[in-house]
């Protein structure tokens, strides 16, 4: 990481930012709409920036003692530099009261499997064609994941 790599709490002045870096990563972002309606809403935005740019975030939403990871995106000038490790650690680390934390991806996606799987989270089921039918018209499988920081 680098050492000018900031982590904060996000805002509905970061949204903006937000829209833009998911529009790279996603290939169904959510609208600035949602975005700004699920911070409304009471989901929480953890932002990483390098430099005072945007370098990546994870939307989350708390409830109960459960949280749900909703997004996770990195900027591609960032990725493989541990940004999205640093704020999955920072994430599970502030998880106080929390007995899950818990997400899905795509079957595909080997790297962010790879990252939850060495952070301690566990494969705990599939979505069947989860994810919208792309181009070809191939729909994708989620992998569900979990970690119980309370147990951790």
């Amino acid at each position: 990481m680098s050492h000018s790599t900031h982590l904060r709490k996000g805002t509905t002045e970061d949204l903006s930012a937000v829209y833009n870096l998911s529009r790279l990563c996603f290939d169904e972002p959510w609208s600035l709409q949602s975005l700004y309606s699920s911070l409304e809403s009471g989901y929480d935005l953890l932002l990483s920036e390098q430099n005072g740019v945007l370098a990546g975030y994870i939307l989350s939403l708390t409830v109960l003692d459960e949280i749900q990871i909703m997004q996770v995106a990195v900027a591609p000038a960032s990725r493989r530099q541990g940004v999205a490790g640093e704020m999955s650690r920072y994430l599970i680390d502030h998880a106080r009261g929390i007995n899950s934390i818990s997400l899905e991806l795509r079957c595909s996606n080997k790297a962010a499997y790879n990252l939850y799987t060495s952070l301690g989270f566990t494969k705990t089921g599939y979505r069947k064609q989860y994810y919208a039918a792309n181009a070809a018209g191939i729909s994708e499988d989620a992998v569900l994941m979990e970690i119980c920081p309370a147990a951790e």
